[in-house]
């Protein structure tokens, strides 16, 4: 089966990203593209799902892009969604000290967990909750390479439970939500995106020094 040029197009930059992330002399180019590879991509991502989708799956995005926004908002002034935390400089500019790109890439891996979800589950409950098992699972690789690029660092440096827990719940919520808008996408980029950027943070994860 051949690759459509979108996927080509993902898969091409991911590796760009992982080599260039791997040699010193590139890696701060790296880091300075960070948000604009991730606006790039995932607009993309975003582009062809919602071409193949029924119902509202743009309404979707602007609540989940809010909501998560807020959230983040809420957790960097007082500590008690993820914990006690702050950005870098690496995702670029900042709203209430947020980057504006963290909403955007929690609607890309909410929904890229709830396409994988729906391949092995249609039911109702399950698809919501290995949709926030594989947030997780998400969350755990990007983690140490999130504080190692600057993406956020946590007071303590040790990621709290309390972190892990608050993606399971968040990516679980909007993914009932996402099934009770009957919203479905053809696109298969959606999940192939997810399954690229957890590649891209596990051999960062292994071979990063």
């Amino acid at each position: 089966m051949s690759l459509k040029k979108e996927e080509i197009f993902i898969y091409v930059m991911y590796v760009v990203g992982v080599i260039g992330h791997l040699i010193d002399s590139t890696l701060p180019l790296m880091k300075t593209l960070t948000p604009f590879t991730l606006l790039l991509t995932g607009g993309v991502v975003l582009f062809f799902a919602q071409k193949s989708s029924s119902g509202n799956l743009i309404l979707w995005v602007v609540i989940t892009y809010s909501i998560t926004f807020l959230l983040e908002v809420i957790g960097v002034k007082t500590g008690l969604v993820f914990g006690n935390y702050s950005y870098g400089n690496t995702l670029g500019f900042k709203f209430i000290d947020v980057p504006l790109i963290i909403g955007f890439n929690w609607v890309l891996v909410v929904l890229g967990a709830i396409k994988i979800s729906k391949r092995f589950f249609s039911d109702y409950f399950f698809i919501a909750l290995f949709t926030g098992i594989f947030s997780v699972v998400f969350d755990f690789f990007l983690e140490p390479i999130a504080i190692k690029l600057d993406y956020w660092n946590w007071e303590g440096i040790k990621v709290p439970l309390q972190n892990y827990f608050a993606w399971f719940v968040i990516a679980f919520l909007f993914s009932i939500l996402f099934q009770k808008m009957k919203l479905e996408t053809n696109s298969t980029l959606v999940e192939k995106y997810f399954l690229t950027q957890l590649t891209f943070f596990i051999i960062l994860f292994l071979f990063m020094r």
